[in-house]
Formats: structure tokens, C-alpha cells, sequence
């Protein structure tokens, strides 16, 4: 089966190099890169040039900045395999991942979509200025509720999606660690991708109806974070030009300041909502749980002196009484020691873990290339430590 990977960049400059490499050193034959080049700088198309030998590389180029969502899509219409993986340009392949894949679709017997582990990897700097390395492993926590080998039961890929309506993630939504049918993914009711976040709806949506899904806890693939990554503006609490830059906008009625990753899921949501009510009637987005996760956003950048009394003040007295009292209930079945030991020593580390959880200093590490060859299978590093 033919495999297309795609790559949506926007000035993706010298960390492509390692992600393209990644790709293109893999020996398979039946395999293209798709490089949908979002109207980039001369430093991403001299890397881009510097692979142009290879017949696998295939780069659309856009004459002019598109969304993060639309040039999703151009890569999507530009690919001709049976089986797509997108990742993004601070990413990458592990050794062998491209044959493990194809050994795994024929142990499975070609399933709809495909899903597996991945490491995580936090560009130096992601974090801020100074900041060392850092890394994950894995990328994000498993349900244990869920086989870990095996197909995923429907009913147990519904309870998933649920899960997302209280935010509460309780699975993956990185297309970086989900291989997916070409014709499942254009096969979705309105269409693949939404924004703003086109890979929490498309895995959403997919969960929901895909016929058959497969997952290993196999990982496959290094997921960065770089301070340019779409994840990295948004969890970070974006900003109005981090926001013009990816093509986004994350207000609604009922809006709340706070982490645009949090306003992003809302209206995420609401979109899967309108498309896929029957298959979730009866529910709704958690109100009390949205005020929450962004009232707690509020605490850690009181602490973290990202913001002043009089803007917490003023963020309080945008609450609702009936805000108030959801708050309040979430936050009561929040209370207790722990939670009391972890307010007490916010800190850096404390921002880093609402951005990536399970992260740990890698300062050796300084390129997601030089990490990759690191947790390779049969280095002497591995990653045993963890």
C-alpha cells in the first residue's frame, strides 16, 4: 500500500531539514512526502531545494499565506497513497517506522485508521528564552481503560470523545501518532479537517465513526515542540499575532481569556456538535469544567507574574454567579493535600507541565535529530531512564 506522508510548513527553515531527512531516509519505495510550503521564507526553500533529488518529495508551494487548516487540505489534495500520516515540520520519523507501519496494516488487516506511541521532544528554548531541551515518553499518557494492543471497541472510542466534551483528554488527538485511510479521512460527513484545531476535530469525528481502528503503544515517531509549533502558541496562551500568524480565531458567547488551547477545544466541539450530534445525543460542553481550566490558567499566571492583580480581578469579575458556583464544585472535587502541594511550589516547572506533561530535562539533546538517534532502538542510551 502506497504511504503519503504529509508536511504542511510555514517557514519551517532549518528544523525541516531533520524532519524531511527523517522521512526520506526511510528505504521504502511505495512511499511520498507531500510538502504543502505555506508561502515560506528563502531559508525553508533552500532546505527544500536541498532534497529536490529525491523522486519522493512532491512540494506544492502557495503563492500566498493560507490558514494552518486550509494548508492542511492542500497537502491532503495533493497526496495519492492509500494511507496518510501527517506531521509537522519540527517532528520526525523514527528508524524503520515507515516498514513497521506496513508489517503492522497487515497484522491488523488494513484497518481504517491506525494509532501508536510517540516520544516527545521540546526544542530548546520552546520553553523560554534559555530554556534547556526536554523530552516525554511517551508523548501523552494511555488509557489504561483501552486495550493496549488490539482494536478499539466503538463503545470505547465514543467514551473518548465524551471525555473530551468535560475536557478531559483521555486520548491522543495528534494526527502525528494516527495513521488514517485516504478514504475514511475524506469520507468524514463535512469534511477532514476544522478549525481551529483540524486534527482534534478530524480525530474526534473519526473516533466516532471509523469502522475499524487498530492501536499499538509502539512508538514510532518524535513529536516536537518548538517555539513556533501550533500547539506551542496556543497552549502557551497565544497572542493576537500568534493567532493572525496560524489563520485563527478562538472567541465564542461565552468566551473566557486564558489558554486558547481550552477556547480552541470549545469551539472545536461545538463544530463536531453540529455534525455529529446524532451520534452524541444526548451531551454538551462542560461549562463548569471550561470555567475551570481556564480560571486554574488564571492562578498560574498570577504565580508566574504573567499577569497583575488588577487583570485577575478583572478576569473574576467576568464570572457568572452561576460560573461561580460550577467553579467552585470543580474546584471542591479538585481539594485536597496534593493539590495543596502542588499550588505551593508553582514555578517554571509548573508552566512546562501544562504545556507537555511527564516533560524532563534533556540539555545534551540540542536537535530533534540528535534525540531521535538517542532513543533509536539498540543505542545504548535507549530510554530506559525513563
Amino acid at each position: 500500500m502506497k504511504l503519503s506522508i504529509l508536511l504542511p510548513t510555514r517557514n519551517g527553515g532549518h528544523q525541516l531539514e531533520d524532519c524531511i531527512r527523517s522521512v526520506l531516509s526511510q528505504p521504502e519505495p511505495d512511499l511520498e512526502l507531500v510538502v504543502s510550503d505555506n508561502a515560506s521564507d528563502e531559508i525553508t526553500a533552500a532546505v527544500l531545494r536541498s532534497f529536490a533529488g529525491d523522486p519522493r518529495l512532491h512540494v506544492v508551494r502557495q503563492p500566498e499565506p493560507l490558514s494552518v487548516t486550509d494548508n492542511w487540505r492542500c497537502a491532503l489534495e495533493a497526496a495519492s497513497g492509500d494511507y496518510v500520516l501527517l506531521i509537522g515540520d519540527d517532528d520526525c520519523l523514527l528508524e524503520g517506522t515507515v516498514a513497521r507501519l506496513d508489517g503492522l496494516l497487515e497484522e491488523f488487516d488494513a484497518p481504517d485508521v491506525l494509532s501508536f506511541g510517540a516520544y516527545g521532544y521540546a526544542f530548546p528554548g520552546a520553553f523560554g528564552e534559555g530554556a534547556s531541551a526536554y523530552y516525554s515518553d511517551p508523548l501523552f499518557p494511555y488509557d489504561e481503560r483501552l486495550p493496549r494492543r488490539g482494536l478499539l471497541a466503538l463503545a470505547d472510542r465514543e467514551r473518548c470523545v465524551r471525555d473530551f466534551f468535560a475536557f478531559d483528554i483521555t486520548f491522543c488527538p495528534n494526527l502525528q501518532t494516527t495513521l488514517v485511510s485516504r478514504a475514511a479521512l475524506l469520507g468524514l460527513r463535512n469534511g477532514p479537517f476544522k478549525e481551529p484545531y483540524p486534527d482534534f476535530y478530524a480525530i474526534n469525528a473519526l473516533l466516532l465513526v471509523a469502522p475499524r481502528w487498530a492501536h499499538v503503544p509502539d512508538n514510532l515517531v518524535v513529536v516536537g515542540v518548538s517555539p513556533k509549533s501550533f500547539g506551542r502558541t496556543l497552549k502557551g496562551g497565544g497572542s493576537d499575532s500568534g493567532r493572525a500568524y496560524l489563520g485563527i480565531d478562538t472567541t465564542f458567547p461565552g468566551y473566557l481569556p486564558g489558554t486558547d488551547m481550552v477556547n480552541g477545544s470549545h469551539l472545536f466541539l461545538e463544530r463536531l456538535l453540529e455534525d455529529y450530534g446524532p451520534e452524541l445525543d444526548p451531551i454538551e460542553i462542560s461549562r463548569s469544567k471550561y470555567v475551570y481550566r481556564q480560571g486554574y490558567a488564571w492562578y498560574l499566571d498570577f504565580r508566574l507574574r504573567k499577569i497583575d492583580r488588577r487583570e485577575l480581578g478583572r478576569r473574576l469579575r467576568m464570572l457568572s454567579a452561576r460560573d461561580w458556583i460550577g467553579f467552585v464544585r470543580e474546584l471542591g472535587a479538585r481539594f485536597g493535600p496534593g493539590m495543596i502541594r502542588n499550588h505551593a511550589r508553582v514555578d517554571e516547572r509548573s508552566e512546562i507541565a501544562s504545556v507537555w506533561a511527564n516533560m524532563r530535562p534533556i540539555p545534551d539533546r540540542r536537535t530533534i535529530g540528535a534525540f531521535a538517534a538517542w532513543v533509536a532502538p539498540g543505542t545504548p542510551a535507549g530510554h530506559s531512564d525513563g
